[in-house]
């Protein structure tokens, strides 16, 4: 699938193939038996690794944190679960995440490493990190590109309006605060990236404070 966003925060049981995914925790390569927890506000492309690939999706909690891949799970104990109370699975899977550390994020080329320095520092300067590491900015953009279908620039700028609407979101701090502390010129600069990553503007998302519609359901997916 190519590069698209998701607002609230799920979990996906892989049952059976096998792909990868491209966000903002970094590569993630998934098979048989992982667990995937998608973050709320996330963006990211998949790519197939072979056909047959079944998925279960559940509903998850808010999560500010990236996100990420578990692995050695009773994967089969929540499938049964869900097909009677997707709540009582969900509340069976967070159960087996206590205590339990993501995998790490697949590193093989520059575009995976810059990925990991854009996320520990959302302004940082690509025509810099190209440079110290004596590559070309032309290169490293190339290669990011080519992995993460998006630019390296538009990767740091979503994070950054990420970081600063979870951050309003638990606060009371007036927006044009938020928009400093996190680098905007100003509150509308803050409001059009939020919006372009949301299609939402930070009032709105404020007021809402994550609240859903509709019941929760597990999804059961198969794709190729």
């Amino acid at each position: 699938m190519p590069r698209h966003r998701h607002l609230h925060a799920y979990a996906t049981l892989v049952l059976a193939g096998a792909f990868e995914q491209y966000s903002y925790a970094g590569r993630l390569t998934l098979q048989a038996g992982d667990v995937l927890i998608n973050p709320t506000f996330d963006c990211h492309s998949n790519k197939m690794l072979s056909r047959g690939i079944i998925l279960i999706r559940l509903p998850w909690r808010h999560d500010a944190t990236f996100g990420g891949v578990y692995r050695n799970l009773a994967v089969d104990t929540i499938e049964r679960a869900s097909a009677c109370d997707v709540r009582d699975a969900a509340g069976l899977l967070e159960e087996q995440l206590v205590g339990k550390a993501c995998a790490s994020s697949f590193v093989e080329d520059w575009s995976d490493k810059l990925a990991i320095d854009l996320r520990t520092n959302p302004r940082l300067r690509i025509s810099h990190w190209a440079e110290s590491r004596g590559i070309t900015r032309e290169y490293a953009w190339r290669c990011f590109i080519r992995a993460f279908d998006v630019a390296p620039t538009q990767f740091r700028s979503e994070m950054n309006a990420r970081a600063a609407l979870l951050t309003l979101m638990r606060s009371n701090d007036p927006l044009s605060k938020v928009a400093a502390d996190f680098g905007f010129a100003d509150q509308s600069h803050m409001t059009r990236a939020i919006k372009a990553l949301t299609g939402k503007p930070p009032a709105m998302w404020r007021r809402s404070r994550f609240k859903t519609a509709g019941a929760a359901r597990a999804t059961l997916g198969r794709i190729g």
